[in-house]
């Protein structure tokens, strides 16, 4: 059964808002960083104050590889959590992201839950958000004023099919995707980051993308926030038989630290971020060091915000970064590259059979 409600929009981000922040939605992936094992230097002949891990991103500079990814807008609760979010961006110095625009697009009314962004995250970077089949069905005028009204530095399209699936009102048709991108590609001021919403991206996925020009990626990986849950606990409020289907998908999707490696295979001059169930500075630190550029978040900032100690929150994830950079030696984010790691059990299982390409020198697999 398929609803139509894209009248209801708004609501739904609502009601996404609020499944969230369910413990139910977790899901039963890991993502597979607990594979990656940081070689420990007892001899680090560094002092903490001289690790840096500042990194230019979209051409501003972060104080942190940090990205507080898009969740939210298009309604008066989104508009107090986009506003808190930004000024959090902006106190730390690292980039934002904003959830799917697609309600702006459809009623203007809402810019403002969007604008906000902008308006207290104006030292860095801010990240548009359009989801891939809605880049088919809009007028690239449209898509040109999203990024416009946040002033963005950049423009993330989602791709999200399975979730879609799920949805009792998502899309069914994803066809066109690849040829939009390239025409807007060519359009736009921006770069576009292509992301995964928690089903991850594949080496062939990423090839693709990457021969036709896409130089930024989320890999956005199965570990953290399953959306494919949240879609579960819509249709179970609903009373709809879906909801047994999407109990199958629950554990559908690429690990985290697999589509890192995935990514990286196909696109070595890409940007990558690493998202879906990071959670400390150590899981930043092995993502680096794994293949990936950054890393972001969404739901662990979100719940801390609600708590009120999201600026804790941020504050323990960039300490702990910096603890685990001079436990492995690596003065700056290039080192921390380079850094040794061993990679075990179903992890390098996966990296093996695939025949992938790690990106650090000093990682060993037993092949």
């Amino acid at each position: 059964m398929v609803f139509n409600m894209e009248s209801n929009t708004s609501e739904r981000k609502d009601e996404h808002l609020e499944l969230s922040l369910d413990d139910r939605i977790e899901g039963p992936n890991t993502t597979w960083l607990e594979h990656v094992h940081l070689i420990h230097n007892p001899l680090p002949e560094l002092s903490l104050d001289d690790v840096d891990i500042k990194v230019r991103f979209l051409g501003k500079e972060l104080r942190a590889p940090l990205i507080i990814l898009g969740m939210t807008g298009g309604t008066e609760k989104a508009y107090n959590v986009n506003r808190e979010l930004a000024k959090l961006a902006n106190e730390f110095g690292i980039a934002i992201g904003v959830g799917s625009q697609r309600a702006m697009i459809e009623n203007r009314s809402v810019e403002y839950t969007y604008r906000v962004v902008r308006e207290f995250a104006s030292d860095v970077p801010v990240i548009a958000n359009i989801g891939a089949t809605q880049l088919v069905r809009y007028d690239i005028r449209d898509i040109e004023r999203i990024i416009e009204v946040l002033e963005a530095d950049a423009l993330a399209v989602h791709m999200n099919p399975a979730q879609e699936l799920i949805q009792p009102e998502g899309d069914r048709d994803f066809r066109g995707v690849l040829r939009r991108l390239v025409q807007l590609r060519d359009v736009i001021s921006v770069p576009i980051i292509v992301k995964e919403v928690g089903t991850g991206i594949p080496r062939e996925v990423a090839k693709i993308l990457y021969d036709a020009g896409i130089r930024y990626f989320d890999v956005g990986g199965a570990g953290g926030t399953n959306w494919i849950a949240i879609e579960m606990l819509r249709l179970q409020r609903r009373g709809l038989e879906n909801a047994k289907i999407a109990r199958n998908f629950l554990s559908w999707g690429i690990p985290t630290a697999v589509s890192v490696v995935e990514v990286r295979d196909a696109a070595p001059n890409a940007t990558i971020i690493a998202s879906g169930g990071i959670r400390t500075g150590i899981d930043v630190a092995k993502c680096i060091a794994l293949g990936s550029d950054l890393a972001g978040f969404a739901r662990p900032v979100l719940k801390a915000l609600i708590a009120g100690n999201a600026r804790e929150f941020l504050k323990e994830v960039i300490d702990e970064l910096r603890m685990a950079m001079l436990l492995v030696g690596a003065k700056d984010l290039e080192e921390l590259k380079r850094a040794s790691i061993v990679i075990l059990d179903k992890l390098a299982q996966w990296i093996c059979a695939r025949r992938l390409k790690v990106r650090n020198p000093r990682a060993y697999i037993p092949c």
